[in-house]
């Protein structure tokens, strides 16, 4: 038996779901202990513990839940009762969460975050096999040091990258700008490139709302007038291209920008790159960046909204959040 000990922690998702007959739709119906008996046997790689954390469907879930869970794995490494922890979710979300827990935790232990595309009622479902592999890969030594990886239809994502590319299909997950950090064949784990920057914004409680808007061509500006409302505490633009909106557009973020609230621009496109002074006109991110705008290169708009919330539930000031997106923690 294996020297490894691994936790499970279970949140729901497609991967804990069966077919409601009442319904004819999926719903979720499986405890952890349920979805392990559909496995092989894992003791040659870890002795298993399981946390039934919830049974959420992945868009239920919120971030005060990754924050509970991220102070669960704090407390299981502290204690050191286990050596990595894969979390099962819905997929819908794991972008988001997955990123947050990396933002969250700053252990050199493995945290893998998995699911499934196909239910546990459906031919080939891939619960059972994306989780054995994320097992594998929380037990292999190779895994240490580079934060909060997806394991995903024999893949391995970095959490800062990952997104979900697809509704519908297995291959789901990608990593646009690099490709995967890693691959499975059979019971080996492969890694492909290194994990090189890590950030770090351990909070202890969530203490901020921000929104996100997604330009569009000819947009009117009433969703930038609604989030000057108190409520909100920062906004994240999604702009096209490397980072231009337009000229009127640009008008109501100075407008937004004259609350004081953050706002961070990313981009809407697959491959989030944004520049920062490519072009010069009204609107693009050369000029956004002169009116006060703050970067997120290489963050989508979900990404950048997670952190965006976790720096503002830390600090308002609003030049150590600019440079909580500049200049990231590096750890490994």
């Amino acid at each position: 038996m294996s020297s490894k000990r691994v936790t499970i922690i279970f949140t729901g998702g497609t991967i804990a779901m069966g077919v409601d007959p009442k319904t004819g739709g999926a719903v979720p119906l499986l405890s952890g202990e349920d979805i392990l008996r559909s496995m092989p046997s894992l003791q040659d790689i870890a002795r298993i513990d399981i946390i039934n954390f919830s049974n959420k469907p992945g868009p239920h879930i919120l971030l005060s839940d990754v924050l509970e869970i991220s102070k669960i794995i704090r407390e299981l490494f502290r204690r050191n009762q286990a050596d990595g922890v894969v979390i099962t979710q819905g997929t819908d979300t794991i972008e988001e969460t997955s990123y947050a827990l990396d933002l969250l935790l700053t252990d050199d232990n493995p945290v893998i975050v998995t699911g499934a595309m196909r239910n546990a009622s459906l031919l080939s479902a891939d619960g059972p096999a994306n989780l054995f592999n994320s097992i594998l890969t929380a037990a292999d030594d190779q895994s240490l040091s580079k934060g909060v990886m997806v394991t995903f239809n024999n893949e391995i994502h970095p959490a800062r990258e990952v997104t979900k590319a697809s509704s519908t299909q297995v291959n789901a997950f990608r990593s646009p700008l690099f490709g995967p950090l890693g691959v499975i064949y059979g019971r080996k784990v492969q890694f492909v490139r290194n994990r090189v920057l890590r950030e770090a914004i351990p909070v202890e409680e969530i203490t901020a709302e921000v929104e996100l808007i997604k330009f569009t061509i000819g947009m009117s500006g009433f969703l930038f007038k609604a989030v000057r409302d108190p409520v909100v505490d920062g906004v994240i633009v999604e702009g096209a291209g490397v980072g231009h909106v337009s000229e009127a557009i640009t008008a109501e973020i100075k407008d937004l920008l004259q609350t004081g609230k953050p706002v961070v621009l990313t981009s809407r496109c697959y491959e989030s790159l944004v520049l920062e002074d490519a072009y010069a006109f009204v609107g693009s991110e050369k000029h956004l960046w002169e009116l006060g705008v703050i970067a997120a290169p290489g963050l989508n708009g979900p990404k950048a909204r997670v952190k965006l919330i976790l720096a503002l539930s830390c600090t308002r000031e609003l030049d150590r959040i600019r440079d909580m997106f500049r200049t990231p923690i590096k750890y490994g």
